[in-house]
């Protein structure tokens, strides 16, 4: 193995490892924990069912239960019942609060923004080729590990 390779795959756990660190000071920051933060980011995107949260974030039911309870508690979310079916229950987020969770993102989107500008447009592509592949192996090394 190259030294270049080597020190991507070394500069890609490093990535990792921070990575990891900031979604937990994120969750310090917001008094829930990463797996609440990361359930809290599928619902700034649209509202979702327990059962859909399950199956995204690979949780049980009563594992979701009890994040959807805690970002209830935070006041992150709120069950709403579906006035069709009384047994549908949809999750949103609470727009002033899932507020506050975006914005502490929004320093380290700029920072990254600013990377990537200095990048042309071959550079990127490659990168981008390359950060998907890699997205692609950890998902199919999950699934792998998982069963």
């Amino acid at each position: 193995m190259s030294d270049l390779v080597q020190d991507l795959l070394t500069a890609q756990q490093r990535l990792a490892g921070r990575s990891v660190r900031y979604n937990e000071a994120v969750a310090r920051r917001l008094g829930v924990t990463p797996t609440d933060v990361k359930c809290l980011g599928l619902l700034i995107q649209r509202p979702h069912t327990p059962g859909e949260l399950a199956a995204e974030l690979e949780l049980t039911a009563s594992a979701v239960t009890a994040v959807v309870d805690r970002l209830e508690r935070a006041g992150y979310v709120r069950r709403e019942r579906s006035t069709v079916d009384r047994r549908q229950v949809a999750v949103h987020a609470v727009a002033e609060q899932a507020q506050r969770a975006i914005e502490l993102h929004v320093p380290l989107y700029e920072r990254l923004a600013e990377v990537v500008r200095t990048y042309d447009e071959q550079q990127l592509a490659t990168l981008l080729d390359y950060i998907e592949r890699c997205a692609d192996t950890f998902g199919d090394e999950a699934d792998r590990l998982a069963t």
